[in-house]
This record gives C-alpha cells, sequence and structure tokens, in this order.
C-alpha cells in the first residue's frame, strides 16, 4: 500500500505540468506562422528513376501479399489441428 505522502507528489507534478502548457490561441498563431514559412522542395526524377522507383514498389508489395498469404494459411493450419486435437482427446 502507498502512503499518505504519494497523493500530494502526484498533485504537485500534474500543477507543474499545468503551468508548462501553452494555450490553444498560442499553439493556433505558432502553426500558422510556421505553416507559411514552410516550403517543401521535392527531387525532380527522371523517368527512367520513377520508373526504378515505381518497379521497386511494385516487388515489395507483391513480396508484402505473399508473406500475408503465407501467414494465413500457417494460422489457418494451426487452427485446424488444434481443433483435430481437441476433437481426438474428446473422443
Amino acid at each position: 500500500m502507498g502512503y499518505g505522502g504519494q497523493p500530494m507528489k502526484v498533485i504537485k507534478a500534474n500543477r507543474a505540468l499545468l503551468k508548462k502548457s501553452k494555450s490553444f490561441r498560442d499553439l493556433r498563431k505558432d502553426y500558422l506562422d510556421y505553416s507559411k514559412e514552410t516550403k517543401l522542395h521535392f527531387k525532380q526524377l527522371t523517368a527512367v528513376e520513377r520508373k526504378v522507383v515505381r518497379d521497386k514498389i511494385i516487388a515489395q508489395a507483391k513480396k508484402d501479399n505473399i508473406q500475408e498469404i503465407g501467414t494465413y494459411i500457417l494460422s489457418i493450419t494451426i487452427v485446424l489441428a488444434v481443433f483435430y486435437a481437441i476433437y481426438m482427446y474428446v473422443l
């Protein structure tokens, strides 16, 4: 069991955290200022580089799909084996 001083420590810690928080108005002002200053620069790819990146993405998607199907087959096999074992144990 805890002792009597524990709740006071929690209350003091929470008050300290509340003093550090910013108001919604300040957060909104900071966000609006930040979004105005942000400029995104993307690297321009050639047609060949785009094709290479696209092929890599497609290959990774196929690999992930095969792995997911394998996981499904394995889990179904395990479930069926458990049901069969239970069936055999009951009889």
